[in-house]
C-alpha cells in the first residue's frame, strides 16, 4: 500500500486589502498529513491533533476536496487520512486552506493524476465550503504555491506566484468565537473607500516587487471590507493596533478570516513587538500564544513517499 506524507504551510489570507484576491505562505505553522489509498471505496478521515479535526467528509475541507477530485477523474478508490495540524484551527492562519491543499496534492501524487497547479487549487478550493460555505482560492492558492500569490481569475481559477523577501511576521494567535463571519461582510462600498482599497491592494503589490518592507506593511494597514466587521469581535482591536504601530510596527491587520492579528516590522523589532502584543493580549485576556515567524516561498512539498 502506497503511502505519502504531505506538508502545507500556514497563510494569511486576504492581507489587508485583497478580499479574497491575496494570500501570503508563512514560514511557521504549517500542517501535515498522512494519506493512502485504500479499497473500501470511501474517505476515512482520521485526527492526530490536540484540537478536535472534523472527521465526516462533508464537514472537513481536505474530505471535500478528495471527493470532488474522486469525482473529477470518475475514481472509486478509497483514501484514508490523517491529519497532524501544527496550527491553532479557526484562528484565520489558513488551516483549512492547508487541510484542502495537502489532500489534492497528495492524492494528485498517489494517483500519477498529473494536474496542474491551476487545476489543483481549483479543486480544493471547493473543500473550503466545509468552513466558510463558499469555495474561495486565496487560502488554498498560498498553501499550494508558497510566496504572495494573486488569484487572477476565479472562474477558471488562475493564480499568479510572487516571490517573497524576507517579511518578518509577529502574530498574535485567536480562535474567533463563530465558523465564519463571511455572511457579516458588508456586499457594498462608497466609491472613495473603493478607490482607496485598490490603491492600498496596488500598493501590497509594488511593495512586494520592489522589496520595501515599510510600505508593504504600510499597504496592508487599512481594509475597508473586512476588517471593520471582523474586528468588532476582538476585545481592545483598535487600541491594540495603535498600540503596536507606535511600537515600531509597519504595520497590523487582522489574518484571513479572524481572530488572529499580524504585524509586520524589521527583523531587529519582533521580539520587542511580540512582548508589546503579549502585554496587551493580557490586559484584554486574549490568551498568550504569540508566534514570531516570517514570509515563505516554500508550498506544499512531499516529505514522504513509500
Amino acid at each position: 500500500m502506497k503511502e505519502i506524507r504531505v506538508r502545507a504551510p500556514g497563510t494569511i489570507a486576504n492581507l489587508g486589502p485583497g478580499f479574497d484576491i491575496f494570500a501570503i505562505a508563512l514560514e511557521k505553522p504549517y500542517l501535515e498529513l498522512t494519506m493512502q489509498l485504500t479499497d473500501t471505496n470511501s474517505i476515512a478521515i482520521k485526527n492526530a491533533c490536540r484540537e478536535c479535526v472534523p472527521t465526516r467528509v462533508e464537514n472537513n475541507t481536505g474530505g471535500l476536496a478528495i471527493r470532488d477530485l474522486l469525482e473529477r477523474v470518475d475514481s472509486h478508490t478509497g483514501v484514508s487520512f490523517e491529519v497532524q495540524k501544527n496550527m491553532c484551527i479557526g484562528a484565520g492562519l489558513g488551516s483549512s486552506g492547508a487541510c484542502a491543499s495537502a489532500c489534492v496534492y497528495g492524492l494528485n501524487e498517489l494517483m500519477e493524476l498529473d494536474l496542474n497547479y491551476n487545476e489543483m487549487i481549483e479543486i480544493a478550493s471547493r473543500g473550503e465550503v466545509a468552513t466558510g460555505n463558499v469555495a474561495h482560492a486565496d487560502n488554498v492558492a498560498g498553501a499550494m504555491l508558497g510566496g504572495f500569490v494573486i488569484i487572477k481569475n476565479s472562474h477558471p481559477i488562475d493564480v499568479a506566484k510572487i516571490d517573497v523577501p524576507e517579511i518578518p511576521i509577529v502574530i498574535g494567535v485567536l480562535k474567533k468565537a463563530q465558523q465564519t463571519t463571511r455572511p457579516l461582510i458588508p456586499k457594498s462600498l462608497r466609491l472613495e473607500e473603493v478607490k482607496e482599497q485598490l490603491s492600498y491592494c496596488a500598493r501590497v503589490v509594488h511593495s512586494i516587487l520592489t522589496n520595501d518592507l515599510k510600505e508593504f506593511g504600510q499597504s496592508i494597514n487599512t481594509d475597508y471590507i473586512s476588517e471593520p466587521t471582523r474586528s468588532k469581535s476582538i476585545p481592545g482591536y483598535s487600541d491594540i493596533k495603535k498600540k503596536l504601530l507606535a511600537e515600531g510596527a509597519y504595520g497590523c491587520n487582522i489574518c484571513g478570516g479572524g481572530s488572529s492579528l499580524f504585524v509586520v516590522c524589521d527583523k531587529e523589532r519582533v521580539h520587542d513587538l511580540a512582548l508589546v502584543m503579549r502585554k496587551q493580549f493580557a490586559a484584554y485576556e486574549l490568551g498568550d500564544d504569540i508566534i514570531i515567524t516570517q514570509a515563505s516561498n516554500e508550498g506544499t512539498k512531499v516529505i514522504f513517499y513509500d
